[in-house]
Parts: structure tokens; C-alpha cells; sequence
């Protein structure tokens, strides 16, 4: 997976084993916490949800299930944000 990972490349991915609700689902989850770190930023200066991104990539290389790459989508939000 590359660094630099985005949405609809996860979303190709996803839809190669799951169904295209469940990939959609965790679509929505992305939206949902690309929301919530609304101007929050890593260190190297890229926006905060490059990080739960990239851990929901790593989960789909395992081929992992929709509510775990939901997870993994939404793990910050609640520690991080005000949601």
C-alpha cells in the first residue's frame, strides 16, 4: 500500500472482497472522521485522517472485515476530537 493512500483507491480495493455496501459503509465512516479532524494536522504536516487512512489500508492488505476498517476509520475520533 502507498503512503499516500486515498479514499477511492481503498474503495477499489475494498470492493474486490466485500460487497459494495460494506465498502461503501466504510467510505462513509472516512467521510465521517475526515470530518471530525477537520483542520488537524500530523507532524509531517499532512491532514490528521492520512493516519486512520493508512491504518484502514493496512486492515484491507488482511482483507479484513467492514466493521474493523470502520474501526479503524473512526479510532481517533472520539480521543481526538470534540465528537
Amino acid at each position: 500500500m502507498q503512503a499516500t493512500q486515498t479514499i477511492d483507491a481503498l474503495h477499489g480495493t475494498l470492493k474486490t472482497y466485500l460487497n459494495a455496501e460494506q465498502a461503501n459503509q466504510v467510505k462513509r465512516a472516512y467521510f465521517f472522521a475526515e470530518q471530525a479532524h477537520y483542520g488537524q494536522r500530523r507532524r509531517s504536516g499532512e491532514p490528521y485522517v492520512t493516519h486512520p487512512l493508512a491504518v484502514a489500508g493496512i486492515l484491507a492488505d488482511m482483507h479484513m472485515d467492514h466493521q474493523s476498517l470502520m474501526a479503524a476509520m473512526l479510532h481517533d475520533v472520539i480521543e481526538d476530537t470534540g465528537i
